[in-house]
């Protein structure tokens, strides 16, 4: 290789080194508290030592003084030091993208991954000392040479020459093998990468995976390479390749994780090149001055005063200390506010936010608004919201009581403090009124895999929190963010409240509309006007409620001789009550052949209220059959209120009744008979006329309905109904709870029929 040649090489490998050390030293300064990140920190520091060595070597056989003594490969000779690059990729396999499981049961695993490297350390640097102690090779320098013409040359009748080869060659195949190690927890690095890129739905953490992987594995088919040709000192690979191959196996991995950073905002750690080129920056600052500045002023002061040189440079470098830290600080928020010129600033992605959460109308957007948006702004694993029905959920209630985010280590459930003899009385019980006062929560009754619970308070009353999962990096949420995540909660507060409100008032739109499509469908049922009858005076009336109720009756002439009169009270209220009073109706319409036969009907209409409702529907009804020759009558009653006979000796009541419609399958209905008397009549109601309620509380009742019927016994039909009706809403200050129905069948006097 020519000299120009060696210089470029050697200007290669150092420029990686140090562009891989550095980041592996910004990555560990920025994110040290995430798992991943320090595991990635380390591969890059130990994977920059490899072209950092290589380099140098080169460098220092350019410029080698004559006699002076050097390792033939860098690289080679202090691989024990850039070999812990492997067990930090495989502690960062096992902790990205996600921690596995055993790792996170037993954290000592980490150690154990670098305990063999750290016994391959020490057998390479005290294993010479060993040797020395014992009695020294001839010709045979450390690390070199030809063991077999060494052992030629000892006298073997000396036992610590046998032991010396004995160390030797342990120490040799120990060095050799040990390439076999890293192999190994390579490849299970890769596995491990593999199987969790296959888990994963972030397409993001997909392709970052994807590139970190790709990396890894050119690195370990290089080292392997390297390492077969080596071992087995084949010739067709130049030593140069050997170490060329060396290097480039840990400059991939570096390299991809570099792109990844930069391209794939890798372990959510933004812009870590240019901190990276802040921090330099600015030392090289320091170093111009010092040269530039510093270094001919203290070379001319001390050359007229007493202080020697290294006294004023003292000064200098206390100074810079000083001054470093203020000076980096102003630099990083000048580059601070240069980045969100171009990516935007934390409060303008949560102002975006909030504004997706005020303009949410349903719990169903508000929930899809921030899940999405906390993923996006805070990069979190896991955004999950809650909300809380209950008042007696621990959770929520210590919640209410914090009112801002809390961390999981906050709410959990501490032992009492264990008071001190040095303590006063007075201060074991203050620590233990604060004790009792702090909200906690046992730690079952968390959620898994929640580091964060944000809150929602209205009127101090947790009505929903937010469970923020770690981030995916295993960054933690730092203070801004949580101030950001008050402000949130609030605006999510009221968001609440309006969904809440837009709801009702969409129910009661809602509700409203189903009432007007309930009392046209129970108008319609309706009869219109009585059917004309010679001898009979009939008129019906329904007075509705706000409520619409199951109020029916109808009327049907059967040949023009028998009048059916049919009224109906069905439970439950709106569109199903008046669903249900249709159907009596359509089967009274429909069954021809038994609207004569009181009995025969009830059972029908018993049969299919049971088998077609629930237990919970049912309905109560009068079902009677005037002969309009005779003013005899049959009927039958199905639990309803007991109607009113009128005649000479005022009003009777028909007690005979049997059971509500719909109970049960079978019952036996009974017919039972009575008759009209000339000027007489009769009035079906339903309870609501009689249990109209007073504003005072009490009821219309019976009584008062018998003393109004009977003092307008004369009047007609139509006008019976109208006194009834307006002595009840008197008697209710003008409202009804109820509908109330009134039907009156009035027996012209001395007419024959």
């Amino acid at each position: 290789m020519t000299g120009a040649n060696t210089v470029l090489v050697s200007i290669l490998y150092l420029v990686c080194g140090v562009v891989i050390f550095l980041l592996g030293l910004t990555l560990l300064r920025v994110g040290r508290t995430s798992a991943p990140t320090r595991a990635a920190a380390l591969m890059l520091f130990f994977a920059g030592l490899g072209p950092l060595l290589s380099g140098s070597g080169l460098v220092l056989e350019r410029s080698l003084r004559e006699g002076a003594v050097l390792y033939t490969s860098m690289v080679q000779n202090f691989e024990y030091l850039w070999e812990f690059y492997f067990p930090s990729l495989l502690l960062f396999a096992l902790s990205f993208p996600r921690e596995n499981r055993a790792l996170s049961r037993y954290p000592v695993i980490g150690l154990v991954i670098f305990l063999p490297y750290i016994f391959h350390l020490a057998a390479m640097v005290f294993g010479d000392r060993m040797l020395e102690q014992l009695v020294k090779l001839p010709n045979v320098l450390p690390g070199e040479g030809d063991i077999v013409t060494a052992v030629r040359e000892i006298d073997l009748t000396r036992f610590d020459s046998i032991a010396a080869i004995l160390v030797r060659i342990l120490k040799r195949v120990h060095r050799n093998l040990f390439a076999l190690v890293n192999i190994i927890y390579a490849l299970v690095a890769l596995d491990l990468l593999w199987r969790g890129r296959r888990g994963l739905r972030n397409p993001r953490l997909s392709r970052q995976l994807r590139t970190v992987g790709l990396g890894v594995a050119v690195s370990v088919a290089c080292y392997t390479f390297a390492k077969v040709a080596i071992l087995t000192n084949s010739p067709l690979v130049p030593m140069r390749v050997n170490l060329a191959l060396l290097n480039l196996s840990l400059v991939a991995s570096g390299a991809a994780i570099v792109y990844a950073v930069t391209r794939q905002q890798f372990l959510g750690v933004r812009h870590i090149l240019q901190r990276a080129a802040l921090y330099g920056s600015i030392a090289i600052l320091f170093a111009l001055v010092y040269l530039t500045l510093v270094r001919p002023v203290t070379l001319f002061f001390s050359q007229y005063s007493g202080a020697s040189q290294e006294a004023f440079e003292t000064g200098f470098i206390v100074l810079v200390v000083l001054a470093f830290q203020p000076a980096l600080e102003r630099a990083e928020a000048l580059l601070e506010n240069i980045l969100r010129r171009g990516r935007g600033d934390l409060a303008r992605r949560f102002k975006v936010l909030g504004d997706a959460v005020a303009a949410a109308t349903t719990i169903e957007a508000l929930e899809e608004a921030v899940t999405k948006g906390l993923k996006d702004t805070l990069e979190a694993s896991e955004v999950r919201l809650a909300l809380a029905y209950s008042t007696d959920d621990p959770l929520s209630n210590a919640l209410a009581e914090i009112g801002e985010p809390a961390r999981r280590r906050d709410l959990l459930r501490v032992a009492e403090p264990r008071p001190h003899r040095w303590q006063s009385a007075r201060k074991r019980a203050a620590l233990a009124a604060a004790e009792m006062a702090r909200p906690t929560v046992a730690p079952e009754l968390l959620p898994p895999r929640v580091d964060v619970f944000v809150p929602v308070v209205h009127d101090r009353r947790c009505v929903a929190y937010v469970a923020l999962g770690e981030k995916e990096y295993g960054l933690t949420y730092g203070a801004e963010e949580l101030g950001h995540l008050s402000l949130l909660s609030t605006q999510m507060g009221s968001a609440l409240q309006s969904i809440r409100l837009l709801a009702e008032s969409v129910d009661r739109k809602v509700f409203e509309e189903e009432l007007k499509i309930a009392r046209k469908i129970q108008m319609q049922m309706l009869p219109g006007e009585p059917p004309a009858l010679a001898g009979f005076d009939l008129y019906g009336v329904t007075v509705p409620s706000r409520q619409v109720g199951g109020d029916y009756y109808d009327f049907v002439v059967v040949d023009r001789r028998w009048l059916v009169v049919v009224v109906a009270d069905v439970s439950g209220k709106g569109i199903p009550a008046s669903i249900l009073t249709a159907t009596l109706q359509a089967t009274v319409r429909s069954n021809a052949d038994a609207q004569t036969n009181p009995v025969g009907m009830m059972d029908r209409l018993n049969r299919l209220l049971f088998r077609n409702t629930s237990a919970a529907e049912f309905a109560t009804l009068f079902y009677v059959v005037v002969d309009l020759e005779t003013g005899r009558a049959r009927y039958a009653n199905a639990g309803h209120d007991f109607p009113f006979v009128l005649g000479p000796g005022g009003a009777s009541p028909l007690v005979e009744s049997g059971l509500v419609l719909g109970c049960i399958d079978e019952f036996e209905y009974h017919e039972n008979h009575f008759e009209i008397p000339d000027g007489g009549g009769l009035v079906v109601f339903t309870d609501g006329v009689t249990d109209s309620e007073s504003r005072s509380g009490d009821y219309y009742g019976t009584a008062r309905l018998r003393e109004v019927l009977e003092r307008h016994a004369a009047e007609s039909a139509r006008d019976l109904c109208r006194r009834v009706i307006e002595d009840v809403r008197r008697f209710g200050d003008g409202e009804n709870q109820d509908d109330l129905t009134l039907v009156v069948l009035k027996r012209h006097a001395g007419v024959a029929v």
